[in-house]
């Protein structure tokens, strides 16, 4: 039975090896690249407030009510959730620890 787990062990350390230098590169990228689209997040929604004001207000042209102002003005809050750190990076991060333990799993055989 030992030697069968040895044998298990040898087997499964390329597959953890290579989750481990997955996820640290893949955690290196995601947090470097989060701060680049919190950057987009945040011209999306200062973007998707002013298409609200144009709909509601007129302002800054003076043609408020057109349904494509409103269409474009909820397309981009939405986006710019994505693109915050509740959205896709979470996201990202939640799949990436998955990925870890997964990798302690193996490591824990």
């Amino acid at each position: 039975m030992k030697a069968l787990r040895i044998l298990i062990k040898i087997l499964l350390f390329p597959i953890s090896l290579l989750l481990t230098i997955f996820v640290a590169v893949s955690m290196f990228v995601v947090e470097r690249c989060a701060i680049l689209i919190n950057i987009v997040s945040g011209l999306m929604f200062v973007a998707a407030l002013a298409g609200f004001s144009q709909y509601f207000f007129g302002w800054p042209f003076g043609t408020a009510g057109e349904a494509s102002t409103l269409q474009l003005a909820i397309f981009g809050s939405v986006f710019s959730f994505l693109l915050s750190p509740y959205g896709l990076p979470s996201l990202a991060a939640w799949a990436l620890g998955m990925l870890d333990n997964l990798n302690g799993e193996i490591k824990s055989i």
